[in-house]
């Protein structure tokens, strides 16, 4: 590792070693957990006495900027205060490019790691490389043919989805499946002749990645209202638009599931408007309890809706690879939007996963984390119940890996609880409008208990605080229909 020093030579060198060495650390241009040179590495690097470097570490070791490891190195240390790169607070966890809305932390709801079948992956993929000669075609410009049957046939079994494997496009991420639905629906627009600037629709809130990437189409970014049933649709603009992007199944970020009647509201409204549907099941097949609402391409008679899903929810986010599902009248347009945003493939990958699929491997790997996931989740509402009390407010249980609290307001702002939450291990965020975005997944049980219990003692004025021995309820849609309307 070569430091970016300039010493020179008329002055005192351990002062200036010690001055820019600490103005790297402050400034974060020298990240927490850095392993520094050894101290005759710096030496050499700098043509200095390596006692010269020896006494400016341990000065540094004893501000409490660097830190040693007994035979492993010496570090640079997460010092309270100073700024730490990588894990400080965002200013607004709901901003992207081009808007003064928000959008949520994408990171709230990580998959565990330790849940990942890596041992069954491992042979999968031992397998994949094996077969590699017997696969020399020129592969569809859709993807991996297996693949795509395997996902056909798991839609249709779990979603109620007719679709033929020709609709199904594979691709590298959710990134890219976003960027050829925007720009599928652009070229749409703009086939239609000369028109007005196109107008993209959004949730508000809404995902900040899929916001930022759809709004730069350059279209005009309109946001729609969420409430506990969803993407209000009596409040979509009048008029043409271009693209709407809908997460109804577990809406991002609050949680909440598009109710029926509106999902065949916003199907007449983009059958006015000639908008194209952007249907993205963010949280994959992770779904707890009775979760039977039919997806809108299954209701979707006039080739209106694309449906993005993926793998990195269910499996992690290590395994990235996005399906979008194509109206047929839109499958060859697409096929060429591919190729002009990125032609290449991951067929090993593609491979492995195909096999996991037709071989039974998904459904017990999806049976066996819905488990997991679903007593994380029931241990974190519990505790928020028990250390909260009164009307406990939640949306977003019945899918995913994250849930919306709306504390009350004497519990302090949505921005400090996620704060200390975070401080006491919890996956969590702060839409900045009074919501707490808490993510069950990484933590065990054990641990978002205690967490919460520590989250609950040092919020201020905990110890005033008195506590409502009523039960607290999770209040849904149907509860707090009346209240909010």
């Amino acid at each position: 590792m070569l430091i970016p020093l300039k010493l020179v030579r008329d002055q005192q060198l351990q002062q200036q070693l010690f001055d820019q060495l600490r103005d790297l650390i402050v400034s974060g241009r020298l990240l927490p957990g850095a392993r520094m040179p050894s101290s005759r590495m710096m030496a050499e690097q700098f043509a200095i006495s390596r006692m010269t470097v020896l006494l400016t570490y341990e000065r540094l070791v004893a501000e409490g900027c660097l830190e040693t490891r007994p035979a492993n190195g010496t570090f640079v240390a997460h010092r309270r205060g100073f700024p730490r790169p990588g894990v400080a607070e965002p200013p607004s966890p709901y901003e992207f490019p081009g808007s003064a809305a928000a959008a949520p932390e994408t990171s709230v709801g990580c998959s565990d790691p330790s849940l990942f079948p890596a041992r069954r992956w491992r042979s999968l993929m031992r397998a994949g490389l094996d077969s590699l000669g017997t696969h020399m075609a020129p592969e569809h410009p859709a993807g991996f043919r297996a693949l795509r049957d395997a996902i056909a046939r798991w839609l249709s079994t779990s979603r109620g989805l007719s679709v033929t494997p020709d609709q199904v496009m594979l691709l590298k991420s959710r990134q890219q499946a976003l960027h050829l639905a925007a720009h599928l629906a652009s070229s749409m627009w703009r086939g239609g002749g000369a028109r007005r600037v196109e107008r993209i629709v959004v949730e508000d809130p809404c995902d900040g990645q899929a916001a930022a990437t759809l709004a730069a189409e350059r279209g005009e970014l309109v946001r729609v209202a969420v409430d506990m049933d969803g993407l209000r649709t009596d409040r979509l603009p009048d008029g043409d638009a271009a693209l709407i992007h809908v997460t109804p199944e577990h809406q991002r970020p609050l949680g909440v599931t598009l109710a029926h009647d509106r999902r065949l509201g916003l199907l007449n409204w983009a059958a006015r408007t000639g908008a194209l549907i952007v249907e993205e099941d963010c949280e994959g097949e992770l779904r707890y309890g009775d979760m039977h609402i039919p997806s809108l391409m299954s209701l979707d008679t006039r080739e209106s809706v694309v449906l993005i899903g993926g793998f990195c929810v269910s499996l992690g986010p290590w395994l990235d690879t996005a399906f979008i599902v194509l109206p047929r009248s839109l499958v060859a347009a697409a096929q060429t939007v591919r190729r002009l945003i990125d032609d290449s493939r991951s067929t090993l990958e593609q491979m492995a996963l195909a096999r996991f699929l037709e071989g039974g491997g998904y459904p017990r790997h999806l049976h066996r984390v819905t488990k997991a996931y679903a007593s994380r989740r029931d241990v974190l509402v519990a505790a928020l119940r028990r250390n909260f009390g009164g009307r406990l407010l939640i949306w977003g249980q019945q899918a995913g890996l994250h849930l919306a609290w709306f504390p009350a307001p004497e519990f302090g702002s949505a921005e400090l609880i996620a704060t200390l939450a975070r401080r006491h291990g919890l996956n969590a965020a702060s839409t900045g409008d009074g919501v707490v975005l808490l993510g069950f997944g990484m933590p065990d049980e054990q641990h978002i208990e205690a967490a919460v219990g520590h989250l609950a003692e040092n919020l201020p004025a905990g110890e005033e605080r008195i506590i409502s021995a009523v039960p607290a309820m999770a209040i849904g849609p149907a509860e707090l229909s009346r209240a909010v309307r």
